[in-house]
């Protein structure tokens, strides 16, 4: 019997250390792949700007680098305790009739009724966090909108997740109702932004010379290395006007804003220019009345 206990407690022992050695490879593994993504960003915000001297961008991102390795550090020690714990207990199942086991889970039940009770919020931002932290979906760097704000997800700590919006303010959200949101993520799985500006003309203009104009304005301002040329679509035909859509590739959410800016401005004076007034509907990179056009 003895060597039987043996036995069981040296395999129960060795399977911990297996799943504690797997567990922490797997952990490792997310921390550089999350590491690595940050260190290849060129940019950290979701427009061009001057960052200012007390926030360079390299700082920016070696802040975001660190919150990384400190999250992961964490989930880390937390994994070692509880899988330690865990098959700690499972090597003391064969003295249950040793040890008062009745009085133990009693204690162990009550001391986690208390503590699910008092720490719920606490307890459901944390493990929203870890989640979170493994998630490909929203990443650090990302640029996205979340409830009307278009910016760059600037940290995800255990029970926040911040975002630096467009104009350098910070949106924190608690990590368990940020898992539940609904985000539109422009950087997902790449960088690429097919930005389009919306423009009306009037029904009695020539289409097939707006169409030039919009398209010669589009080529400007096309990002460099994008082998697809703008194109250009009549989206719907009103009574008082003829909705238009112009198109062009952007390599990054950042540049799709300057495009769309740089390709309103080039196409309203070239269309003035032709003797054509335009009005410009009030076009935004996200449907959202939070992010300027």
């Amino acid at each position: 019997m003895t060597q039987q206990i043996a036995i069981y407690i040296i395999t129960v022992l060795a399977g911990g250390g297996l799943t504690l050695w797997a567990t922490l490879t797997v952990i490792s593994r997310y921390k550089q792949r999350k590491i690595r993504r940050i260190s290849e960003l060129d940019e950290f915000n979701a427009v061009n700007t001057e960052l200012p001297p007390t926030d360079p961008s390299e700082a920016t991102l070696q802040q975001a680098a660190d919150n990384i390795s400190g999250r992961f550090s964490i989930i880390r020690k937390g994994a070692i305790v509880l899988i330690t714990l865990a098959f700690l207990l499972l090597a003391l199942v064969p003295f249950h009739k040793v040890l008062p086991l009745t009085s133990i889970s009693v204690l162990i039940s009550a001391f986690g009724i208390v503590l699910g009770i008092a720490a719920r919020p606490v307890i459901e931002n944390f493990i929203s966090g870890i989640l979170l932290s493994f998630s490909s979906n929203i990443r650090l760097g990302d640029t996205v909108v979340i409830d009307g704000q278009y910016g760059t997800v600037e940290d995800i700590s255990f029970l926040h997740t911040c975002v630096k919006t467009w104009d350098w303010k910070r949106y924190i959200i608690a990590n368990s109702d940020m898992i539940r949101r609904e985000v539109i993520n422009f950087t997902a799985k790449d960088n690429l932004i097919w930005a389009h500006v919306e423009f009306f003309v009037a029904p009695a203009e020539d289409l097939q010379e707006i169409r030039r104009i919009a398209l010669d304005a589009a080529r400007q301002h096309t990002a460099p290395g994008i082998t697809e040329a703008p194109r250009f679509w009549v989206m719907a035909m009103q009574e008082q006007s003829t909705k238009c859509w112009v198109a062009a590739w952007a390599n990054s959410p950042a540049e799709a804003w300057e495009l769309q800016h740089n390709l309103r401005t080039t196409l309203t004076l070239a269309l003035r220019k032709k003797g054509i007034a335009p009005h410009l509907n009030h076009h935004q990179l996200a449907s959202s009345a939070t992010v300027p056009s």
